[in-house]
């Protein structure tokens, strides 16, 4: 089923910063006088280097936030969240050591069926997922006024710079140090997207349950947690969803779009239209639907949640 595209969305984020952010680079190079911990950064054709937020960092919160409030849970008979890193008891690697043992791979519909809800929106070492995490940039590509990206950026290079030491906690003394930690200010933002395909709407509600956490604080971004650091908020700025047929008059899940077979198959959940969109066009044999504004964005996220909720 998941061959062929029955619906998918894009959702423009913003996370903005409310302490100072640091997600370390893998190294620091052969710079001598370089921070002991640096900030990851990548080059950009247009601005060259530049801090910016992988993906794989903000999929990681975004997942470890989910399962945190999904784990030891069942909806419906499935599980909430798995242990995706424990050798026997995560989805993916239970799911290999079956397919091992019988010496036959398991058609994709059981495979899918068998996963918990968080890895059903996040992915496994068996099976993609439905959410895929682009890199945040410190500029929005759709801003109208350069300047205000071009300001942003220059804050978020403007690096702060601050000195720690590790205390040896028998002794009281410095057991390592003093050593340099750079790190991007408060108060800055980072633009990006976060894509779905052939989703759920309840898999709507769970990214917007992420969200919730982040923008409370018991997520955090990046290193340093437990000194302050990495507290941010999230904002859905824009959202485009698009899905295949012209005869749905709204936006719906793809439990409201594949057959009923198919729906039995691979354990989908029955799924409800999503909140009415202002802006709606024919686009060949596709329907696009575009969600704008902070009320309407935020409507879309209710929905979501209220379908999550209605798992229980």
């Amino acid at each position: 089923m998941f061959k062929k595209a029955y619906n998918r969305a894009v959702l423009h984020i913003r996370i903005e910063t409310v302490t100072p952010l640091l997600i370390r680079a893998g190294d620091v190079g052969l710079d001598p006088t370089a921070a002991s911990l640096t900030c990851v950064r990548t080059r950009h054709a247009q601005y060259g280097s530049t801090v910016y937020i992988p993906g794989s960092s903000l999929k990681g919160v975004l997942r470890s936030a989910a399962e945190s409030m999904m784990r030891e849970r069942n909806f419906r008979g499935i599980a909430g969240a798995c242990d995706p890193l424990h050798e026997r008891q995560s989805c993916g690697r239970r799911l290999q050591e079956d397919a091992r043992r019988a010496n036959a791979p398991k058609p994709t519909s059981h495979v899918h069926r068998e996963h918990c809800l968080a890895c059903r929106l996040f992915g496994s070492e068996a099976m993609k997922g439905r959410a895929s995490v682009r890199d945040l940039f410190p500029w929005d590509a759709g801003e109208k006024d350069a300047t205000i990206s071009e300001q942003n950026r220059y804050r978020a290079n403007n690096l702060e710079m601050r000195h720690g030491v590790s205390i040896d906690r028998i002794f009281g003394s410095v057991k390592h140090g003093p050593f340099d930690q750079e790190m991007v200010p408060a108060g800055v933002s980072f633009w990006g997207e976060i894509a779905l395909e052939n989703y759920q709407v309840w898999q709507l509600g769970l990214l917007a349950q992420a969200f919730d956490e982040v923008n409370t604080g018991f997520a955090q971004l990046g290193s340093t947690k437990s000194r302050g650091l990495g507290v941010a908020t999230i904002e859905l700025m824009s959202l485009v969803h698009e899905q295949r047929g012209l005869a749905e008059s709204s936006a719906v899940g793809v439990g409201k779009l594949a057959s009923a077979k198919e729906n039995d198959d691979y354990g989908l959940f029955s799924d409800a239209a999503l909140p009415e969109s202002r802006h709606s066009e024919t686009r060949g044999i596709a329907t696009r639907f575009t969600i704008q504004g902070t009320s309407d964005t935020q409507a879309w996220l209710a929905a979501g949640l209220q379908a999550l909720g209605a798992l229980q």
